[in-house]
């Protein structure tokens, strides 16, 4: 069973166009934004819930005996999905597969090179996915419909929205020049894009603050896509529908309003293992419930 179990990241490693530098190479999973915004004092939830989709992205990777790379702002919240991915790993008989936690701003140049240069001297493993899904907080003077005076787009701060383009649009490019030479050297790879269906395809009246960088960013993953799949590059674009399930939207709404980040987290396990021939390019998530409200327009 051990056997069985240990060689599903290895199997996967041959499926896609390019091939792994040699068979003893394992891929590495990186996930950019795997801390939370949340605190660290939530032990009562979940793992699964405890972080958001943030710290959800690893677990079912690490189902399958993938060596996962933790990238984040905060050491102490990364510690923590750390112990989470280990147990899984645990749990499914994946002795050998390894965790690391690695701290990383992405609007900061130098952090970057210096959490990537650190990546890379990871013996006998290769980058093969990163999974991008950061985004700066909303603007302190937010508000939803129905929670307050909305922010209208003659009030956003300029500032702010700089700082939600550097970190989501730059942030991406910064990530890119350190993965994709690799990806492009080796003829494989996959980078998958979270986003937010209310920001990315369309922007509501209430996210004026915050949707033209989600919808930027949704927009360089589509010419991402069309540049690098002819090189055996997966590039894709995740559109979350409904609010994600954690500590902090447990206070928003009922439970079963919520899209549980677990399930998100295994959608993009699926992306990943897609043959190149069936690659997508964007994908909608949205729970059953809403099904009705869903804005149909592309």
């Amino acid at each position: 069973k051990t056997k069985h179990l240990k060689s599903k990241a290895q199997a996967h490693s041959k499926d896609q166009i390019g091939m792994p530098p040699n068979e003893k190479e394992r891929p590495l999973i990186v996930v950019v934004g795997a801390g939370s915004k949340h605190g660290t004092n939530n032990s009562e939830f979940a793992d699964s819930v405890r972080w958001g989709l943030g710290g959800a992205l690893a677990l079912p990777f690490a189902e399958d005996g993938y060596d996962v790379v933790l990238m984040g702002r905060r050491q102490e919240v990364l510690d923590d999905v750390r112990k989470a991915v280990e147990s899984v790993h645990t749990t499914n008989h994946h002795a050998e597969a390894k965790v690391l936690c690695v701290e990383c701003d992405v609007t900061d140049d130098k952090s970057v090179e210096q959490a990537f240069g650190h990546v890379n001297t990871i013996g006998n493993s290769y980058i093969d996915l990163v999974m991008f899904n950061v985004a700066p907080p909303y603007p302190s003077n937010f508000k939803f419909q129905g929670w307050g005076e909305v922010l209208l787009p003659h009030q956003i701060d300029i500032g702010d929205m700089n700082k939600q383009y550097d970190t989501q649009v730059n942030g991406l490019i910064r990530i890119s020049k350190q993965v994709l030479p690799g990806m492009i050297e080796r003829k494989r790879g996959c980078i998958l894009l979270s986003g937010e269906s209310c920001c990315n395809l369309h922007g509501g009246f209430e996210f004026g603050s915050v949707a033209p960088a989600r919808a930027a960013l949704r927009s360089l993953g589509q010419s991402m896509f069309q540049a690098y799949g002819p090189m055996g590059i997966h590039v894709c674009n995740i559109n979350i529908g409904g609010i994600i399930d954690s500590p902090k939207t447990r206070i928003w709404t009922k439970k079963e309003e919520l899209t549980n980040p677990n399930e998100i987290a295994e959608q993009f396990l699926n992306v990943y293992k897609q043959k190149s021939t069936v690659w997508s390019y964007e994908v909608n998530l949205t729970p059953g419930f809403s099904s009705r409200k869903v804005n149909m327009r592309m």
